[in-house]
């Protein structure tokens, strides 16, 4: 009788290897798959803070009170938009035995629309100041500056 030749796998053992492969792979699979989703989700959250912070040097100069609402480029692709509403109106006429005599201050809370490409991207809210200067022509425009 002749004998089988015992070297090497056979289908069915190659098959089993196979197959445990496979299942050793799938968790690995699942795993870069969920951290390449965060890692978008990162990113996508780090540009956000990103043009939040250059919005918000952006809106840093503007008066609520004379510009209660408008449209500025941040860049070529990226523009905010913004609306005022009054949180406290500013006083009839100046506020006296302060520093700030010359000016009337109200509150504003302004809501700024950002978008990117022609579409809503998002928006968020902030609190600014808004002022008028009661001198005009006898010192500088800007609340705090030097005459």
């Amino acid at each position: 009788m002749a004998s089988r030749s015992t070297a090497g796998f056979t289908l069915l053992e190659a098959i089993v290897a196979l197959t445990v492969m496979a299942l050793a792979l799938i968790p690995l699979v699942s795993f870069i798959a969920q951290s390449s989703d965060q890692l978008m989700r990162a990113g996508a959250a780090n540009e956000q803070s990103m043009v939040t912070q250059s919005v918000l040097a952006l809106m840093d100069p503007v008066n609520p009170m004379a510009e209660p609402e408008g449209t500025l480029p941040l860049d070529e692709t990226i523009s905010i938009s913004w609306t005022s509403d009054v949180i406290a109106p500013p006083p009839e006429g100046s506020l006296v035995r302060t520093p700030l005599s010359g000016f009337r201050i109200g509150f504003y809370g302004v809501t700024v629309s950002v978008t990117r490409n022609e579409l809503p991207w998002f928006e968020f809210r902030m609190r600014k100041v808004g002022y008028q200067n009661l001198r005009q022509g006898s010192g500088p425009e800007i609340l705090g500056g030097a005459p």
